[in-house]
């Protein structure tokens, strides 16, 4: 995996945690923003989907959602809190983007199974994405707690999380002595390959912010077929500061694809720079062609 740098932009938007991309649009969310952002190509707003009443800019923390993934299936934008605490983050958003019509509901049933029976040590969920007929929820991990990845069937968005799943161990090691958790995560199903983003963050709970090390995109080859493996290894990593200087100390907090052709990916990644303000990066990823089966 080869990743080149080829632009980023400063928005004028809070808390950028989540990315996703349909029909040359860029829909970026915050965690504790009350309307999800919609971008053209240019990165220029185009529309503003509100998710829900609240006076001001910013929800203070111990209030807020904590939005922090999403997925698109079809004409669906899903958009999930991260659960790290009940209830006001054990939330969702389901977002049609044909009528922009929303709807609201709790995964505090769902999120229940993981505390209940002890499955997941903190919940903290920021990576989601749908594999084929899966969804896979990423719980980042931190310096004490690994992360794992939620195996769900895609028939649980008809029924409001039903107890169908597995829990999977996820290997992707560390940066600078830091364990890396993950922080986004997106899906080509064409390649059964999964792109994630993670960042070394010296933090050891789901709540409190710590100094940032360092960001990586990391790659799963035959993610699909791995699913069936008792842990979930994670195939290729690249530090990010290391592809150019203008990801030094920046927290990748999400990845999209927005093109790709054979071996190549041009995919847009967010970070939140704790100021009021979110950071969108564009990067080119090749993939060796040998390795796509």
């Amino acid at each position: 995996m080869q990743i080149n740098f080829l632009r980023n932009k400063i928005i004028d938007y809070p808390s950028g945690s989540a990315l996703e991309y349909r029909n040359n649009v860029l829909y970026v969310i915050g965690d504790d923003v009350n309307y999800i952002l919609c971008l053209d190509k240019n990165w220029n707003e185009v529309n503003h989907l509100k998710l829900f009443e609240y006076e001001g800019v910013r929800i203070p923390k111990p209030e807020k959602p904590d939005l922090e993934c999403a997925t698109i299936i079809g004409d669906m934008l899903y958009v999930v809190g991260s659960g790290s605490v009940s209830p006001q983050r054990d939330v969702a958003f389901l977002v049609n983007l044909a009528e922009e019509k929303i709807k609201k509901i709790s995964t505090a049933a769902f999120y229940s199974i993981f505390r209940d029976r002890n499955l997941i040590a903190e919940m903290n969920i920021e990576g989601f994405t749908d594999c084929k007929d899966k969804l896979l929820f990423f719980n980042r991990g931190n310096t004490q707690q690994p992360n794992q990845l939620i195996i769900t069937d895609q028939k649980i968005l008809k029924k409001q999380f039903p107890d169908k799943f597995k829990v999977m161990l996820v290997k992707i090691g560390k940066l600078n002595n830091i364990n890396l958790g993950i922080s986004g995560a997106c899906y080509d199903e064409k390649n059964d390959i999964l792109l994630l983003t993670a960042s070394a963050e010296d933090t050891n709970n789901a709540y409190d912010d710590g100094e940032i090390i360092g960001s990586t995109i990391g790659i799963v080859y035959n993610a699909y077929k791995k699913l069936n493996e008792q842990e979930f290894v994670i195939d290729e990593l690249i530090e990010l500061d290391a592809v150019n200087p203008v990801f030094k100390k920046q927290k990748i907090e999400s990845i999209c694809i927005t093109n790709h052709s054979e071996n190549k990916y041009t995919c847009t990644l967010v970070a939140d720079n704790d100021d009021g303000k979110s950071v969108l990066f564009e990067v080119e990823i090749t993939i060796e062609k040998g390795i796509i089966k």
